[in-house]
């Protein structure tokens, strides 16, 4: 079953609860109208929901990715000093900075992120699989999210900056907690006061590493930005917690949602899935077509610095646009029957990690690590079932995944 099995006679309403559960069909709604639309709900958004115009428009020079107070917020009235530590803390993130600020700190992030550092965490990886295959195997009530896909990326994120085992559940909490206003659209102050105190601890957590490694700042992604840090004014302590504060969330709640988005799409479709068992190579672009069919990302938002034209519309400085990256990655002028999941698809072109120069920096780390896990399990569990019909979807419209997957285990 596809989404567009499913058509309800009016579209959900954008951003509504029931458009959390099936946004397609406003997708398609979407598609239908012009280029760029207007909306507004407390505050005012182009949205773009066209393939080429979404890879056009955020290839422009008169877009930022800083963030205005207000928008971090989600209010025009707000006291300053009660998000003090959010308004510091954010602007500092490598998601948040431009050029060329942005091309300063990335280069120094890259170097732990290279495919040959990334490989080298494969026998963690799969011994981290393992472990949660037999822990899952022994639930009386087996979920894919909550055992599986949640504590996978989390803990090796954790391990790869130097964070305690003991504090993996922990980080889990405090990820969800900055996904939750980050990901809610429009953004809300009550949201964002739970994300506030999430940082601050996770900042003490890191506050405390550095002042732990003294003089050796150790061999792990902590150590070399720590390292990086040392030798470079350009990078600040408090740059470095940030950076480690947007990794653990940016690298925990994209590929949890990415593993948890292949599991339940693949057991939609039993004969896709039958396909990719008996032949594991289509692995690889089995991930890339969940990027682009159920992508964990499903917009980015941008200030508008210059005014941009499109078609007889000006898009004047200071507008924001919001890419529908989920709706352009179901566009019918980029994408042959683009409601079909199509793992054979060739050339697969989608925004599931970006598409400008914030093209995320764990990519690689992402479709290792998604692999990896969809191979492990289908070859331990061959004839998995979902338990019911359709799961619940997360309440968060930018970042896509379930809430939980309860299945039955078959060997």
């Amino acid at each position: 079953m596809t989404t567009a099995d499913i058509q309800p006679a009016t579209p959900p309403a954008l951003f509504s609860p029931a458009f959390q559960q099936d946004p397609y069909p406003t997708y398609r709604r979407l598609m239908d109208g012009p280029r760029i639309q207007s909306w507004s709900a407390g505050a005012s958004y182009w949205l773009v929901p066209g393939f080429e115009d979404c890879a056009a428009l955020l290839r422009s020079q008169h877009l930022s990715s800083r963030r205005p107070a207000y928008a971090l917020v989600g209010a025009t009235n707000f006291d300053p000093a009660e998000f003090a530590q959010l308004l510091s803390h954010m602007p500092r993130w490598l998601l948040l900075l431009d050029a060329p600020r942005h091309g300063i700190l990335r280069k120094a992030l890259n170097r732990g992120f290279a495919p040959m550092s990334v490989d080298r965490l494969k026998p963690l990886m799969q011994r981290i699989i393992t472990r949660l295959l037999d822990d899952l195997e022994k639930s009386a009530d087996p979920d894919l999210v909550r055992d599986f896909a949640y504590p996978l990326p989390v803990q090796v994120i954790c391990e790869l900056l130097g964070l305690p085992g003991e504090l993996n559940q922990r980080c889990v909490q405090l990820t969800n907690d900055i996904a939750a206003w980050f990901g809610t659209f429009p953004r809300r102050p009550d949201l964002a006061r739970v994300a506030q105190a999430a940082i601050a601890e996770l900042e003490i957590h890191f506050t405390d590493m550095i002042r732990e490694r003294g003089s050796d700042p150790g061999e792990d992604l902590f150590g070399l930005l720590l390292d990086t840090a040392r030798r470079d004014e350009a990078m600040t302590d408090d740059d470095l917690k940030a950076q480690c504060v947007m990794m653990l969330f940016a690298g925990h709640e994209t590929t949890r949602h990415l593993i948890g988005n292949s599991l339940w799409t693949l057991m939609c479709h039993p004969a896709v899935l039958a396909d990719v068992q008996a032949s594991p190579a289509l692995l690889p672009n089995t991930v890339e077509e969940v990027l682009r069919f159920e992508s964990p990302i499903q917009a980015i938002s941008r200030s508008v610095t210059g005014d941009i034209r499109l078609d007889d519309q000006i898009i004047a400085a200071g507008s924001s646009l919001l890419f529908m990256l989920g709706a352009a990655q179901r566009d019918p002028r980029q994408f042959e029957d683009p409601d079909r999941f199509d793992v054979r698809r060739p050339h697969i072109r989608h925004f599931g990690f970006g598409g400008d120069a914030h093209v995320c920096l764990g990519a690689t780390l992402a479709r290792l690590e998604s692999r990896l896990a969809l191979a492990a399990l289908f070859e331990r569990f061959p004839h998995l079932q979902p338990l019911g019909e359709r799961p619940l979807w997360g309440p968060t419209f930018g970042f896509r995944g379930l809430s939980s997957l309860q299945v039955q285990l078959r060997h």
